[in-house]
């Protein structure tokens, strides 16, 4: 993040600025996505689980199996459609918990912070303080192939759907504020 940043204030070559920008742009919303941040060691993974990659899931007991980092991935957006998008975008903002007055993590402007933010949500409740949370995709090229995936426990979808909105409206809100920061209004 620092030589990206470093690049985008000193730099003068509008392409190595422009590419330090894309990288912090990805970045910041990466460092909010609680898998990123975070990997599970257990018997079942003696390697870890590449951040629940390698742990096999389902939503509904008929659903297609997935591993649990797409389904964190897909809480946060499963859309291309930029329309579709932005209007999520807005309907987040206009939502009273969501003003910047109600985010008191807000006042954290800095990235390791912001990691151990999503790293407490990563294994408090992506990975429920280390209890069983799913299979393992056991050498399978995909979660697909893991017929025993089991369904998430009741109440998880929602609760990850509320954390992933907020996690979007913060990554939001500092990548603005960083914005700001790096290159002025």
């Amino acid at each position: 993040m620092g030589e990206n940043e470093r690049i985008v204030k000193n730099e003068n070559d509008p392409e190595r600025k422009a590419i330090a920008l894309a990288w912090l742009f990805h970045l910041v919303g990466d460092i909010h996505q609680p898998l990123h941040t975070a990997q599970l060691f257990t018997v079942e993974y003696p390697k870890g689980d590449r951040g629940g990659n390698e742990i096999c899931i389902r939503v509904t007991q008929a659903g297609q199996p997935m591993d649990l980092h797409r389904f964190w991935d897909g809480v946060i957006t499963s859309s291309s459609n930029l329309t579709r998008l932005r209007n999520e975008a807005t309907g987040l903002r206009n939502r009273h918990e969501f003003h910047r007055g109600q985010l008191t993590e807000l006042a954290n402007t800095d990235f390791e912070s912001w990691a151990n933010e999503s790293f407490e949500i990563a294994t408090k409740i992506a990975y429920r303080n280390g209890g069983h949370i799913g299979s393992p995709k056991g050498g399978n090229k995909d979660c697909t192939m893991v017929a025993a995936a089991p369904v998430v426990p009741a109440g998880y979808v929602v609760n990850a759907s509320r954390i992933a909105d907020r996690r979007m409206i913060l990554a939001g809100y500092r990548l603005a504020d960083f914005l700001t920061r790096v290159v002025g209004n």
